[in-house]
C-alpha cells in the first residue's frame, strides 16, 4: 500500500483525477502545472528586497532567504512557495574537557534547506483568502493530496522576528535552526518591544512538511526549525487562519513577545503542536491541535515553556513570565501522549478549552527554581472552565492534572484544588474524535462539532478582553456552525474531516459513500464517508510496451511484465520527460537491494 502511495505522489495522478472530475480551485490563478518556477536566493545578503510574489509563478527558496529590515514582502492569495530540501553530508561531534562525549552535534550541509525569515524591522503581507490560501511546502510537492502527514522535514519553515521583550539573560536570542552566514545577524530577535509592533499579516496560510535541523546544542536540545516560528513578534501583527501540518518538529512555536494568534491549527506534527517559550504574553483563541502518537505525530499537543533556565540563559528575575491568555482550544490525541506539558517556568491563563483522548491531561512540572509550580503560586497561572474526556485509563483527577518532578509534599493536592475549584472537570463532548489513517491519509474522519450541554459556557466565563469573541461554548468549534478548517486546508484534503453542521441545524439527508476524490470508488454524490474508499482496484500496469499493460489503470502498481521498452531510461515514470518525478521515484528506492 505504501509503495503505491509513493508512486502516486510521484506520478501526480491525483491532480489529473481532480481536474477530470471538475474539482477546480476557486483562485483566479494559473493552474500550478502551468506556472513557471522562479528560484529565490538570499542574493548574498541582500534578501528579497521589497517585492511582490504573485500566483502566476511558483517560488522556490533555494536557501535561507531573509526579508531584510526596511523591506516588505507581499504575497498574493493562491501563491505557492516551495522550499528546497537540505542535504546533510557529515556530522561533527565533540568531546568535553573531561574526555566524555559532548551532546553537541553539528550537521554539515552540501545544500542548505530553504526557509523564509522575516527579520526584525521587516514586514510580510501574506494575506490569503478563505477559498484561496497561500501555500508553503517543499520543492517537488506534487500538490495533489498524495503526500501524507507522514512526509515531514522536507524544507525549513517560515520565521517572523520582532523586537519584543524576552526573558533571556541579554534580552535577545538567535532563531533556532537558522544561521545568517553573511554575519549581519538577521536571525537575532528581541528587545524592548517598542520599535516594531507590527511585522505584517499572515492569514489563510497552509504550511506543510517543514522543519530542518542544524544539529544538537551542547545542552542536548535540537536546533530545529518549525512550520511557523514567531520570535519576539509584536501585538499589531496579524496571525490568523494558519495551518501548520506535518512538521518534522513543532507546528507553531512562539518565543516571547506579545503577538496574538486567532484560528490556528497545528496538525500531525512530529513533536509538539503549539509550543511557547521565553516569556510569551500574547493572546490566543480558536486553537486546534491534533496528534497521532501511534504514528509518530506528536509528543505533546501543547508544550508550554517559560524560560531557558536549562541553558543558563535567563534573566535573574525570570521575567517576563510566559503567561498567555488562551480561550477556546480543542486538543485531540491518539496514543499515550500528554495534552499539555507545563515546565521551565511556564504559566498560562487557559479557559473554555477541550482536551480529548490523551494519556495525561496536564503535566504540571516542578523541577527548576522558577517552574510551573512557582508560576501557579505567583498567581500567573489560571486554568478555568475547561473540559477533559478519555484522559488516561479512567479520567481520575491525577490523570487530568499531575504534579510532577517536585518535592513539595502537598503539590498534587494544591494543583487538584486549583483544578476543581475553577470549574474544570471530565465531561463527554459527544464528538467523533477517533480517526484511522493509512500512509498519512485519514480513512476514518472526525467531526468535532460538540453536542452536549456540558460544552456550553455560562456568561460568567466569557472573556472580558474585547479582542476575544464571546463564544458561548467549550473548544475551538461551534455546536451550531461550520468548520473553519474547510475549503483551504491540507488537513481536509488528507481526509481528516467528515460531515459537519452547516449552521442551519439541519444537515439534510446523509448519502454514505467514498468521499475522497483520489480513490477508485469515489462517489461524487456522497455527503459522508462510509470508510469504503480503496485505491487498489484501479491500479495496474501503465506502461504500454508491457505484456500486461492495462489502459484503464489509474496508478502503476509495479506489476508490469515482459519486454518493457524504455526509450528514455532516465524517464523512470515514462511520462515523456525527465523531471522531479523521476528523481523522487529513484530516491524512494535508493538503497534497496536488487533481487533477480
Amino acid at each position: 500500500m505504501r509503495n503505491l502511495v509513493l508512486a502516486m505522489a510521484t506520478l501526480g495522478c491525483f491532480g489529473a483525477i481532480l481536474e477530470s472530475r471538475g474539482q477546480q480551485g476557486p483562485c483566479n490563478c494559473l493552474p500550478i502545472a502551468e506556472r513557471p518556477l522562479k528560484e529565490i536566493s538570499d542574493q548574498d545578503g541582500s534578501g528579497t528586497g521589497t517585492v511582490l510574489w504573485s500566483c502566476d509563478t511558483v517560488y522556490v527558496l533555494t536557501e535561507t532567504v531573509f526579508v531584510n529590515a526596511g523591506d516588505e514582502l507581499t504575497i498574493e492569495p493562491g501563491t505557492l512557495i516551495q522550499g528546497r530540501t537540505g542535504v546533510v553530508i557529515d556530522t561533527l561531534t565533540y568531546t568535553l574537557p573531561n574526555g566524555n562525549p559532548s551532546p553537541r552535534l553539528d550537521y554539515v550541509y552540501a545544500e542548505e534547506a530553504g526557509s523564509l525569515v522575516v527579520s526584525v524591522g521587516a514586514s510580510i503581507v501574506a494575506d490569503g483568502e478563505p477559498n484561496c490560501p497561500i501555500v508553503f511546502t517543499y520543492e517537488g510537492d506534487p500538490m495533489d493530496g498524495s503526500s501524507g502527514y507522514d512526509v515531514r522535514g522536507k524544507w525549513g519553515g517560515v520565521i517572523v522576528c520582532g523586537d519584543g521583550q524576552l526573558n533571556t539573560f541579554d534580552g535577545d536570542d538567535e532563531v533556532e535552526g537558522i544561521v545568517d552566514v553573511t554575519g549581519q545577524n538577521r536571525h537575532v530577535y528581541g528587545g524592548d518591544g517598542t520599535a516594531y509592533l507590527n511585522s505584517g499579516t499572515l492569514r489563510y496560510l497552509s504550511i506543510r512538511h517543514a522543519s530542518a535541523s542544524l544539529g544538537v546544542s551542547q545542552f542536548g536540545n535540537g536546533l530545529e526549525t518549525n512550520a511557523l516560528t514567531l520570535c519576539g513578534v509584536g501585538d499589531e501583527t496579524i496571525i490568523e487562519y494558519i495551518e501548520a501540518i506535518a512538521s518534522g518538529d513543532d507546528g507553531i512555536q512562539i518565543f516571547g513577545g506579545m503577538v496574538d494568534v486567532h484560528h490556528v491549527a497545528a496538525i500531525f506534527n512530529e513533536e509538539d503542536g503549539l509550543e511557547y517559550d521565553q516569556g510569551w504574553q500574547g493572546r490566543g483563541q480558536f486553537i486546534f491541535v491534533i496528534t497521532d502518537e501511534l504514528n509518530g505525530a506528536g509528543e505533546h499537543a501543547g508544550d508550554f515553556e517559560g524560560d531557558d533556565y536549562e541553558e543558563f540563559d535567563v534573566d535573574m528575575t525570570f521575567m517576563p513570565y510566559s503567561n498567555p491568555l488562551l480561550f477556546n482550544q480543542t486538543y485531540i490525541g491518539a496514543g499515550e501522549a500528554t495534552a499539555i506539558r507545563l515546565h521551565n517556568g511556564a504559566g498560562v491563563r487557559m479557559h473554555n478549552s477541550l482536551f480529548v483522548n490523551f494519556g495525561l491531561g496536564i503535566d504540571f512540572e516542578d523541577e527548576d527554581p522558577c517552574d510551573a509550580w512557582e508560576l501557579l503560586l505567583f498567581g500567573e497561572t489560571n486554568i478555568e472552565n475547561n473540559r477533559f474526556w478519555q484522559i488516561g485509563d479512567s479520567s481520575l483527577i491525577h490523570e487530568l492534572i499531575l504534579y510532577d518532578d517536585g518535592y513539595v509534599f502537598n503539590g498534587q493536592e494544591v494543583v487538584e484544588d486549583h483544578f476543581t475549584g475553577n470549574n474544570n472537570f471530565a465531561a463527554d463532548p459527544n464528538i467523533d474524535f477517533a480517526f484511522a489513517s493509512d500512509s498519512g491519509h485519514v480513512m476514518d474522519p472526525i467531526n468535532l462539532t460538540p453536542d452536549s450541554a456540558t460544552m456550553l459556557v455560562e456568561s460568567e466565563f466569557f472573556p472580558e478582553d474585547a479582542w476575544f469573541e464571546s463564544a458561548g461554548y467549550i473548544g475551538a468549534f461551534s455546536p451550531d456552525g461550520g468548520n473553519w478548517l474547510t475549503c483551504w486546508t491540507y488537513a481536509e484534503q488528507l481526509g481528516l474531516f467528515g460531515s459537519w453542521n452547516d449552521g442551519s441545524g439541519d444537515s439534510g439527508a446523509e448519502v454514505p459513500g467514498c468521499t475522497y476524490v483520489f480513490a477508485c470508488n469515489y462517489a461524487a454524490e456522497a455527503t459522508i464517508d462510509d470508510g469504503s474508499c480503496e485505491i487498489e482496484s484501479c491500479a495496474g500496469c501503465t506502461w504500454p510496451s508491457a505484456e500486461n499493460y492495462n489502459p484503464d489503470a489509474l496508478f502503476d502498481d509495479g506489476s508490469c511484465t515482459g519486454n518493457v521498452a524504455l526509450t528514455c531510461p532516465a524517464d523512470i515514470n515514462q511520462d515523456g520527460m525527465v523531471n522531479t518525478g523521476d528523481l523522487l521515484l529513484f530516491l524512494s528506492s535508493f538503497g534497496d537491494p536488487c533481487i533477480d
